[in-house]
């Protein structure tokens, strides 16, 4: 995996782009890089990572990301990412590609992330 494209741009690699998030090597900076690397997580079946970049305040119970292995991502688009007028809170619009039960699907979210105990989380996120 480590000299293939990262999931969440073609244009990286995986041990330039995600993965250096994923094994603890950095952080995030922003909440788009923390949304890339979820995402990618999600693609990789990575249930720790997703749960702890997950705020507790919000956080859902691990085994509901562990029993959710129906779907296959495909793509993300991230349409717009900016920060609030609060300097801990910052806003992704993105796009996720995905495939369940033989059906191509599309997921519109903006998602809302704050950066607490120096890291960015993701908090929640509205679908349409």
């Amino acid at each position: 995996m480590t000299n293939t494209a990262c999931p969440c741009d073609i244009n990286k690699l995986y041990s330039e782009c995600c993965q250096p998030y994923h094994v603890d090597m950095k952080l995030p900076m922003t909440a788009e890089q923390l949304m890339r690397s979820r995402y990618s997580a999600y693609v990789l079946k990575l249930t720790a990572y997703i749960n702890n970049t997950w705020h507790k305040s919000t956080r859902p119970n691990i085994a509901t990301l562990e029993n959710d292995q129906s779907i296959q991502w495909i793509k993300l688009i991230i349409n717009k990412a900016w920060d609030s007028n609060n300097a801990n809170e910052a806003f992704v619009d993105f796009d996720a590609f995905y495939e369940a039960n033989g059906k191509l699907e599309r997921m519109h979210e903006v998602s809302r992330f704050i950066y607490s105990e120096q890291k960015w989380f993701y908090i929640d996120g509205k679908v349409s």
